[in-house]
C-alpha cells in the first residue's frame, strides 16, 4: 500500500476518493489533501476522512506521501506534477500530462532519471469494453484494422459543471479536454499515431454559462471548440476525428474500428462500461445471400446491416460504475513490484504529442517525432476475479 496526497479539490477529486475508499484501499491510502482555496480542501477532508488539509507545499514536504495525484486545472498540470517528481514524489496526473510538448519531455525526463513512476490519465482504456476490442483486434476478429471513426461532438459543459470558464482557456477545449479519452483508446487498440492533419474553429468569441452557481455570465473563449482531424496510424489504418463543443445534437458513432473481415462498434471510451459490437464479414455476407434476388440484396440497409451488430461477451469483469483511479492503483502495484515505468513514459509522451499537434496543424500535416509500444491491459482488479 502506498500512501498519496491529493493537490485540487475540484469536482473529479471526489470520484477519485470515492473509488479509492471503496475500490482501490487494498492499494491506495490517502494521507493528505491541499488545493489552492483551502476551503475546498477542507470541505474534501471532511466528506472523505482524509487525516491533513494543508497547502500544496506542505504536501510536497510531506516524507509519508509517497505519490501525488494532480488533480489541479490543465494549466496547473505541468508545475504541480514538476516540483512533486523535484521532491521525490511519484505522480499520477489528470489529463493532459502538460501543454507543452516540451513540458512533457522535461516531465518524463526528470521522472526517468529520478527513478520516479509518472502516469497520466485516461485509464478508461483499461475498461471491461475497450480490453475485450483489444482481444478481439489482437485475435484477428475482424481482420487487420484500416480505418476507425471517433467523435465526441456536444455544446460544451456550461451546462452542467458549476465552474466551467477553464475549459475554454489554454488547456481545455474538446481536443484537450475529451481527445484525450479517444486518442488514447485509440493508440492502445491500433498502436502507434505517424501523422495527422487536422481544422479547427470556434462558434462563439463568447459563451453563457446555464450551470449554478454562475447562471447568465458570460466567459471568454480562448481556444479552438470545434476539430476535424485525421490520423494515419504506423500499421496502416486512418483515423477520422471529430472533437466539438460547437454542436447541439447528433447521432455520430462515439468510435468504431472497421478491418478487412469485419468491425467493432465500441462505447464511449470516456466510460468504463458498455457494449462491444461485433460484426463479421462472412454474417453479412450470407444476410444478403439469402435475399430472395439481387435487386433486394443491393438495398440491405444500414439499419438492418446494424440489427446484425449483438453485443459481443466481455472478456472481463465490467465495472459497475465510474472507476476513475484504476490506473493510480496500477502504478501502485508497478511500484511495489519493482517493474519498468518506461514504456508508460513513452506511451503518455506520444499520447500526448498527438493531442498537442491538432493545433499546430492549420491543415498542414504534422509527422510524430515520438511513438511507442501498445501498453499492457492487465489490471489489478483481475486478481480479484
Amino acid at each position: 500500500m502506498k500512501k498519496i496526497g491529493v493537490i485540487g479539490c475540484g469536482v473529479i477529486s471526489r470520484t477519485y476518493l470515492r473509488n479509492i475508499r471503496t475500490l482501490f484501499s487494498p492499494w491506495i491510502e490517502v494521507a493528505a489533501c491541499a488545493d489552492l482555496y483551502r476551503e475546498n480542501a477542507e470541505k474534501l477532508a471532511e466528506e472523505f476522512a482524509i487525516p491533513k488539509v494543508c497547502t500544496p507545499k506542505e504536501l510536497l514536504e510531506m516524507p509519508q506521501v509517497e505519490i501525488v495525484l494532480n488533480l489541479t486545472v490543465p494549466a496547473a498540470h505541468y508545475e504541480i506534477s514538476r516540483a512533486a517528481l523535484l521532491a521525490g514524489k511519484h505522480v499520477y496526473s489528470e489529463k493532459p500530462l502538460a501543454l507543452e510538448l516540451e513540458q512533457v519531455r522535461q516531465l518524463t525526463k526528470l521522472a526517468e532519471e529520478s527513478g520516479l513512476f509518472l502516469n497520466c490519465a485516461p485509464d478508461t482504456f483499461l475498461s471491461a469494453p475497450l480490453r475485450t476490442c483489444r482481444r478481439l483486434i489482437d485475435e484477428g476478429w475482424i481482420g487487420r484494422p484500416v480505418a476507425a471513426v471517433a467523435n465526441m461532438v456536444s455544446h460544451g459543459n456550461e451546462t452542467w459543471h458549476p465552474h466551467p470558464e477553464f475549459y475554454y482557456r489554454k488547456g481545455g477545449g474538446p481536443m484537450m479536454d475529451m481527445g484525450p479519452y479517444y486518442i488514447t483508446a485509440l493508440v492502445a487498440l491500433l498502436g502507434p499515431v505517424e501523422a495527422a492533419s487536422c481544422f479547427s474553429s470556434a462558434a462563439f468569441a463568447r459563451r453563457t454559462i446555464y450551470s449554478k452557481p454562475d447562471w447568465g455570465k458570460k466567459m471568454e473563449v480562448e481556444v479552438p471548440t470545434h476539430y476535424s482531424a485525421a490520423m494515419k496510424f504506423a500499421q496502416g489504418a486512418v483515423a477520422s476525428v471529430n472533437m466539438s463543443f460547437d454542436v447541439w445534437m447528433s447521432n455520430l458513432p462515439k468510435l468504431e474500428i472497421h478491418g478487412t473481415h469485419g468491425s467493432l462498434i465500441l462505447p464511449d471510451p470516456n466510460k468504463f462500461s458498455g457494449e462491444v459490437r461485433l460484426v463479421r464479414s462472412e454474417n453479412l455476407i450470407d444476410e444478403v445471400a439469402g435475399l430472395e434476388n439481387s435487386e433486394a440484396a443491393g438495398r440491405l440497409s444500414a439499419p438492418q446491416a446494424r440489427e446484425k451488430l449483438k453485443p459481443a461477451p466481455l472478456l472481463y469483469r465490467e465495472a459497475k460504475g465510474d472507476m476513475r483511479g484504476l490506473g493510480l492503483a496500477n502504478m501502485v502495484k508497478a511500484i511495489e513490484e519493482g517493474a519498468s515505468n518506461r514504456e508508460t513514459l513513452r506511451f503518455i509522451t506520444h499520447v500526448s504529442e498527438v493531442l498537442l499537434s491538432f493545433d499546430t496543424m492549420g491543415g498542414e500535416t504534422y509527422r510524430m517525432e515520438t511513438t511507442c509500444l501498445r501498453p499492457p491491459i492487465a489490471c489489478v482488479t483481475d486478481e480479484a476475479e
